[in-house]
Order: C-alpha cells, then structure tokens, then sequence
C-alpha cells in the first residue's frame, strides 16, 4: 500500500510503500530532507495514484487533493496556481 507524505514547505508530496499509516509515518520521517519543514499529512495514494507509482511515473498530487496529472482543465489550473504558492521553495 503506498501513501502521500506532505511536508510543511514542499509542494509536492513523498512516496512511501507502507502496511498501515504507523509504518508510513516513521518511513515517511526517515526520507525527510532538511528545508522540507514537519510532516503535517499522511494520506493514502487513491487508485490511480498508485497506478502510476507501479509504473515508475513521478505523482504529483497536492495536499488538497487536486493533481495536474488528472481531472478537468479547471482542476488542472488550481493545481499549478497551488503549485505557485510554494514557487519561492522549489
């Protein structure tokens, strides 16, 4: 089972393959980088999120949910203009 780590000062999120959300936590907390703030989300990648991570293809998804790589050209849009806010960390 794969689940999305979101930090406080990254846009995007880390993968981490774990059993349940204890484990993803403490494997999520061994990937963190300096720069990437606390961890404040821990989420379960959806469906075709994790079709995409078996396949090797980058995921972006935000912490709200949305995601460029899926949806209506207007969630498309809110997803870059998120994206926008964390401009100055990427």
């Amino acid at each position: 089972m794969f689940y999305l780590a979101f930090w406080r000062q990254r846009s995007t999120a880390t993968v981490v393959e774990a059993r349940n959300r204890q484990q993803a936590r403490v494997r999520a907390m061994a990937r963190q980088k300096q720069g990437y703030g606390e961890l404040v989300s821990l989420q379960q990648a959806r469906p075709e999120d994790a079709a995409l991570i078996r396949r090797g293809v980058w995921v972006r998804r935000r912490r709200d949910g949305s995601s460029p790589q899926f949806g209506s050209a207007a969630e498309r849009q809110r997803a870059r203009q998120q994206r926008s806010r964390y401009r100055s960390w990427l």
